[in-house]
């Protein structure tokens, strides 16, 4: 609860007193919270307020941890936040769409009926895109994520560069992005080697808050283009998990591709609205990735999900997205 403290001074300037819940209060409880939850009080712009920590995230089910809040809520008759001192991009959307009040320490409050959402790592734009991921560095993790049995750390740099189609100086800027968020070690010295996280699973939560939609833009047009593409978005989820494909066609095609096709007038009515075809300019090459992942011309699972989870999602892709994570990471 100490870090806690730290993060309302630090956002609020208010200074909390923070005690554990009375007994007279937690006997009241099931047996299964006063199990799985430690129960704290504090006071916050006078409002009386039940702190609810969570040790593991893991066990997070949005839907049922609301129906626990409720239950919680009702027996102690106070407003209730749940603690954590990690989250996932995915949870952490399902708990603002059931207005599940939670703070995560360092990262985001979300205090629904008071009407507070902060996230510090989002008040400075500056700090917040020194610390994201280049669609370089992006595409380097990724491959290292879903081409295991090709360890990325038997390269030299001029071998990544080589592989992943970038120059000497591109593929420098990309490791030390990488190095700067504390994704990779850099081993040797006349050649220089990358080292990465051999657990993918903490290799994974991570690099969440670095990642970056690799999805530029979106456009439209009346005719496919003749060049090879990748399904994307919801035409691609039909792979990966129990979705059934949309009937509007996503492609993703990389940024000089798409300029090429655009500068030679091969698009056929192209715009921003609406059309036969979706166009989704990606800020990296997915072929790069994807080659032996897929059976079909798909874009990669991982930068599949990371395209999708923060967007507005239906229940069904949320379930599609989650089937994504539990296969190729969990």
């Amino acid at each position: 609860m100490e870090k806690l403290k730290e993060y309302i001074h630090q956002i609020l300037g208010k200074d909390l007193e923070i005690k554990e819940l009375s007994k007279d209060y937690t006997n009241k409880l099931p047996f299964l919270f006063r199990n799985n939850f430690n129960f704290y009080s504090t006071h916050l712009h006078n409002h009386e307020l039940i702190l609810v920590q969570v040790n593991k995230e893991d066990a997070f089910n949005a839907a049922q941890l609301r129906q626990q809040v409720l239950a919680i809520q009702k027996v102690l008759d106070k407003r209730i936040i749940i603690v954590t001192d990690d989250i996932t991009a995915i949870n952490r959307k399902r708990l603002i769409d059931q207005k599940i009040s939670f703070i995560v320490p360092g990262k985001q409050m979300f205090l629904a009926e008071l009407l507070i959402d902060i996230q510090d790592f989002n008040k400075d734009k500056a700090f917040q895109k020194e610390f994201l991921l280049l669609p370089s560095s992006q595409l380097i993790l990724l491959y290292q994520i879903l081409h295991r049995e090709d360890n990325l750390s038997q390269y030299t740099f001029k071998e990544l560069a080589e592989k992943f189609q970038y120059t000497q100086m591109g593929i420098t800027k990309a490791i030390e992005n990488l190095k700067r968020v504390a994704i990779v070690e850099v081993v040797g010295t006349k050649e220089k080697n990358i080292v990465f996280e051999t657990d993918i699973q903490k290799l994974w939560k991570s690099i969440e808050k670095h990642l970056v939609n690799p999805v530029l833009k979106t456009v439209y047009v009346d005719e496919k283009p003749t060049i090879k593409m990748y399904c994307s978005n919801a035409t691609a989820l039909e792979e990966y998990s129990d979705m059934n494909p949309s009937r509007l066609e996503y492609f993703a095609i990389e940024k000089s591709k798409f300029y090429e096709l655009e500068k030679t007038n091969q698009l056929v009515n192209l715009n921003n609205e609406s059309g036969n075809y979706a166009l989704e300019v990606w800020k990296y090459n997915p072929e790069l990735i994807t080659k032996g992942i897929t059976k079909k011309n798909n874009v990669d699972p991982l930068s599949l999900y990371i395209s999708l989870k923060d967007g507005f999602i239906d229940e069904r892709t949320d379930m599609a997205l989650d089937q994504i994570i539990e296969k190729y990471i969990w």
